[in-house]
């Protein structure tokens, strides 16, 4: 009797999972011929073909303009100023008088010594023809030669006191701003004049750590104001043949035509310093790069037939951004169909339809933008 009742429930049992099963299959059918007869999930995204560009690293360091000649003019001797010929701001030419300190008293000095020296150019002569007929000594026209030479000594020293009275510019510069005056008084060594030579040339020197290789003579730099974007080339000229003992840093100095840049000594610029030999990397839109915590990748479009392609995801290796691109260390090649534009509704597999603004043969033109971006931002940091 029990084992009857055991074999019933066993039956129905097994009849209800017979049923369950069978409907849960027909169901599964169901669903599976309705996704037949519905479209496969596509998305359209724009597109941009992987394109290369030539890339050299540079870093950017402060510079500071240099005055192609400089020199702070001192008195030697004290004396009352009666001449000056160097405004403030004035250009002044290569020997130019430019201040003249009282020298009467030089003047007056110099009038008794030509007149003694006449006195005793008179007695040589005299004493010479008188030695020749032997009515005079050898000591006395020695003593007469020596007088004479005395007296021209102490000519020359008059005549240069009132030179170092009189100042000249040593070569051709810019005056820099004094409050010298007719009859001031000026004390000896006092500083006078300020001068900043002129030239056709600007020279710009910059420091960069010794880690760096040394850069060759002639090698080319670019130079800007500070926020200028403005870029003008110069060239390294000099460079130090010992790193600084502070900074262990190697001094350089750069040189560019006065008519393409021409800036005030002391002022501050930018330095952009190639450090590293030119390159051929991959370049892609940042849009394109999809970051998770697993990585960076792409998407690569794979053409499908029909107009069509397939989404796969690649993984790359990013380099420095420039603009609003990045530079692909390894992935990827030139020539690849990426997504860009909506790349994030893709996944692996997906189909793909291309905007028509994204047909991408234009990689000339995409060229041309990462160039003016290495233009507008060429700096890496350390």
């Amino acid at each position: 009797m029990n084992i009857t009742k055991w074999l019933l429930v066993i039956i129905i049992l097994a009849g209800t999972i017979f049923g369950l099963q069978s409907y849960k299959t027909s169901l599964k059918e169901a669903a599976n011929a309705q996704a037949a007869m519905m479209p496969e999930m596509a998305a359209t995204v724009t597109a941009v073909k992987v394109t290369n560009i030539s890339y050299q690293k540079h870093i950017q360091v402060s510079g500071e303009v240099q005055a192609f000649k400089f020199l702070m003019l001192n008195n030697e001797l004290a004396g009352q100023i009666t001449r000056l010929n160097a405004a403030s701001g004035s250009v002044v030419k290569k020997g130019q008088e430019l201040l003249v300190l009282d020298h009467r008293d030089e003047d007056a000095r110099l009038m008794a010594a030509e007149a003694t020296l006449m006195l005793h150019q008179q007695t040589l002569d005299r004493y010479i023809k008188l030695q020749k007929s032997r009515e005079i000594s050898e000591d006395k026209v020695d003593q007469a030669r020596a007088a004479l030479q005395i007296a021209q000594a102490d000519i020359n020293v008059i005549t240069t006191a009132i030179d170092k009275k009189t100042l000249t510019a040593p070569f051709t510069a810019k005056v820099g701003i004094h409050t010298l005056e007719v009859g001031q008084y000026l004390d000896k060594n006092s500083q006078v004049l300020e001068l900043v030579g002129v030239n056709d040339f600007t020279w710009i020197d910059f420091n960069l750590p010794q880690l760096y290789q040394e850069l060759d003579l002639a090698s080319t730099v670019e130079i800007s104001q500070i926020n200028q974007e403005s870029m003008f080339e110069a060239t390294v000229i000099a460079v130090d043949p010992q790193l600084s003992r502070l900074s262990r840093h190697l001094k350089y100095r750069a040189q560019l035509p006065s008519s393409t840049l021409a800036l005030k000594p002391n002022t501050l610029v930018s330095v952009i310093v190639p450090i590293d030999s030119k390159s051929t990397v991959a370049t892609v839109p940042d849009l394109a790069i999809k970051r998770d915590a697993l990585g960076n990748y792409v998407f690569v479009l794979d053409a499908d037939g029909e107009g069509s392609y397939r989404a796969k995801l690649v993984p790359v290796k990013l380099g420095e951004r420039q603009g609003d691109h990045v530079m692909i260390l390894a992935g990827v090649k030139a020539g690849q169909l990426i997504a860009n534009k909506g790349s994030f509704k893709l996944f692996p597999g997906m189909k793909v339809y291309l905007a028509k603004e994204a047909t991408n043969d234009v990689a000339n033109d995409v060229t041309k933008e990462i160039a003016q971006a290495l233009a507008a931002d060429v700096s890496a940091q350390e």
